[in-house]
């Protein structure tokens, strides 16, 4: 499927594309009241309303994870029967995008749950798979705080390791490279998880910090929602679903047809998931970017 991309007026990139703050997607006053999204959330915590954050699920736990500077590192919805998370959701610009700090394998249980423990889930190895990350420690090395928090238990999936360095890497390491490359007034946001409903491959028996025993899903399916805004006023969108397996070819020939034919619409991925990404999206927007993609808009498919 194949669409162009969509050309924003300069005035709305103006005012949409505002400095890195946490709140910069409510500050939009003038925007928001005449170019709204129905489906936007509702929510009383104002970074429910960013951009990256799908429509919420009133029965998943709503995560967020700042930084001392006040920057969102991400956030997450928690499904506690599935001891996985729904779905993870970050940003890039010309600050978050930066390469200060190196990789910290600062393992952690996520303070969120500090006081309900029989959801924490405590530092340990996934047996047979990988501690695979959502939000990579490579997609934040901005500061080292932000860096820790991505190796939060509620981050990770159990991954097979092939899968997870090899396949799923040729998706994720685009998405980082598309991230690294915003410059001022450049915005890329991404959504990221696997499959927690009937499409699992069964689950993987985890400790929880007060001694208990939970089981996480092991995904079937891997995804990732893009939306790019960037400052020369263009918008474009694409998603990725992935099978979760080891696919035994690693040539270049094959990891290419791989990532490309993974590449679908984010409307198509909508309907795979259930989710509802980039609800905050004024409509207009939305509405053109999810419906097709391009791949020769995408560096290094």
């Amino acid at each position: 499927m194949k669409a162009k991309y969509l050309l924003l007026p300069l005035a709305f990139l103006a005012v949409a594309m505002v400095s890195c703050g946490d709140d910069d997607d409510v500050r939009k006053t003038s925007i928001e009241k005449s170019d709204v999204n129905v489906n936007a959330n509702k929510s009383a915590d104002p970074s429910a309303r960013r951009w990256e954050i799908p429509a919420l699920n009133n029965g998943n736990d709503y995560i967020t994870h700042y930084t001392g500077d006040g920057e969102l590192n991400y956030a997450l919805e928690w499904n506690k029967s599935a001891n996985h998370s729904q779905w993870v959701a970050y940003r890039y610009d010309s600050y978050l995008n930066k390469q200060k700090v190196g990789r910290s394998d600062e393992w952690g249980a996520d303070p969120y749950y500090n006081s309900q423990p029989q959801y924490q889930i405590d530092i340990q190895t996934f047996k047979g798979y990988n501690r695979g990350h959502l939000v990579g420690s490579a997609e934040r090395l901005y500061s080292r705080e932000a860096n820790v928090q991505t190796f939060y238990m509620t981050n990770m999936s159990p991954m097979n390791g092939n899968f997870n360095s090899e396949y799923w890497g040729e998706i994720e390491d685009r998405v980082r490279d598309w991230g690294r490359s915003c410059s001022a007034g450049d915005t890329l946001y991404v959504v990221k998880g696997g499959t927690i409903d009937d499409r699992i491959n069964g689950s993987v028996s985890l400790r929880t910090t007060n001694g208990n025993r939970i089981d996480m899903v092991v995904p079937k399916y891997y995804y990732i929602a893009v939306l790019s805004l960037s400052a020369d006023g263009t918008a474009k969108a694409i998603g990725f679903w992935m099978e979760h397996k080891d696919y035994a070819n690693t040539s270049s020939s094959f990891l290419k047809e791989l990532r490309r034919g993974s590449a679908c619409s984010v409307d198509e991925l909508e309907e795979r998931t259930g989710i509802d990404f980039f609800c905050n999206v004024p409509d207009w927007i939305e509405n053109f970017v999810e419906k097709a993609y391009t791949l020769s808009d995408w560096n290094g498919m």
